[in-house]
């Protein structure tokens, strides 16, 4: 009977000890199971943060674009040359702030941002092709934080880079310059018609500086006038300003559709080229 008891016991317990590895088994692969379910709602938590921080970002720069009210201006600056007879359609045209744009009292655009836009046709000045022309569309500016704001703009004017311009002035005034030329004596007094000789001569002096200097006043005035002239035609931009200001040769039209054609610059007589610093106003369209 004993011999039998033993053979029993042993099978139980081996069936026990199975039973146990089993469960132990189970109740691992049960909570790896609920360790990897958990993983994918956290990534789709993340997932939902960073999409609601987009949105956020998006309605905040579609906010700043819809408070430029249409004819605000933007003052700007050619970031690098553009040339008809080297550009493509499609180039990348970079323009960067030179003033902050405001909005009911507040910064839009800061300055220093960049306004982005692409060359929209280019033609150079040939035999066979007389015109020449150079189409630019700004579509969008990118703030410091990286941050684009949606634009619609033209070109309302544009100027040759300040230094340019400064030069130009300072050519201008150095043309007015000069001094009147002077001259003097003492009179020799001797008989009476030595004195008759000397009076005549003197005043026949006296006539001819009196001349010399109202020519020579005349002559400056006109001058400066006309260096005043100069510098208000290529001097820097104002709200009022249109067109091509103080560029020889070149025209400045906005196209009938700004959204594909844009502004277009166009000559008669030479290839057009904006060269890196022309200054430029955009205006927000209707």
């Amino acid at each position: 009977m004993f011999k039998l008891l033993v053979p029993l016991v042993g099978g139980a317990l081996l069936v026990a000890v199975s039973a146990a590895q089993t469960s132990q088994q189970t109740t691992g692969s049960a909570s790896q199971g609920t360790a990897v379910s958990a993983s994918p709602s956290g990534a789709q938590a993340q997932t939902s943060t960073g999409a609601n921080a987009t949105q956020e970002t998006q309605a905040g720069t579609a906010k700043a674009a819809g408070q430029l009210q249409a004819g605000s201006v933007i003052y700007a600056e050619l970031g690098k040359s553009v040339d008809a007879k080297k550009a493509k359609q499609g180039d990348e045209v970079v323009a960067k702030t030179t003033q902050a744009v405001l909005a009911q009292g507040k910064v839009v655009i800061p300055k220093g941002s960049k306004i982005v836009g692409h060359v929209t046709s280019a033609k150079a000045h040939t035999k066979e092709q007389a015109q020449s022309e150079l189409g630019v569309a700004f579509d969008h500016a990118v703030l410091k934080d990286g941050s684009q704001v949606p634009l619609s703009v033209s070109i309302q004017a544009i100027a040759a880079p300040a230094a340019a311009t400064q030069v130009a002035n300072d050519n201008m005034a150095g043309m007015g310059s000069g001094s009147a030329p002077a001259g003097g004596g003492s009179p020799s007094y001797g008989g009476g018609g030595g004195m008759r000789s000397t009076g005549g001569t003197v005043m026949n002096t006296a006539g001819a500086a009196t001349g010399t200097v109202a020519n020579t006043a005349g002559s400056t005035a006109g001058t400066v006038a006309g260096t005043a002239n100069t510098a208000a035609g290529a001097g820097h931009l104002n709200a009022a300003s249109r067109g091509a200001v103080g560029l020889s040769g070149l025209n400045l039209s906005a196209a009938a559709s700004t959204s594909t054609q844009g502004s277009v610059i166009t000559s008669d007589s030479k290839t057009v080229k904006l060269d890196s610093g022309t200054e430029m106003i955009l205006r927000v369209n209707q």
